[in-house]
């Protein structure tokens, strides 16, 4: 399977990271989704360390300070239907759903087969 995403894409995240601090898994199912869906994955975020999430007044404990959360980019609704069902064929059954992003991980640490809006 191509992987269609750099190290740059990671770096230029909020906050900044490495494909490296990214389970191996969530980046496979991470390709595969973005192979199904046909369209370009703009990632904003991706891993976190606890430290940074706990600054923002987050638990620390999320899918992304594991590892194994992304949010894309995403802004239409014909791209959010080609983004979330991509995901979903992909493995992916922890969704979220902003006016501007798509946020999916695959946290065998968190509740299973959910999606939710913010």
């Amino acid at each position: 399977m191509k992987d269609y995403f750099s190290e740059s894409e990671f770096q230029a995240c909020s906050p900044p990271c490495s494909k490296a601090d990214m389970h191996p898994e969530t980046l496979r199912k991470l390709n595969l989704a973005r192979e199904n869906a046909a369209i370009p994955f703009v990632l904003t975020s991706a891993y976190r360390s606890k430290e940074w999430d706990k600054s923002k007044g987050r638990s620390g404990t999320g899918a992304h300070t594991l590892g194994r959360a992304v949010d894309i980019r995403c802004k239409s609704s014909k791209n959010k239907y080609k983004v979330l069902l991509a995901l979903l064929d992909a493995g992916f059954n922890r969704i979220g759903i902003s006016a501007t992003f798509i946020h999916a991980d695959d946290s065998p640490n968190h509740s299973q087969q959910i999606i939710w809006t913010y």
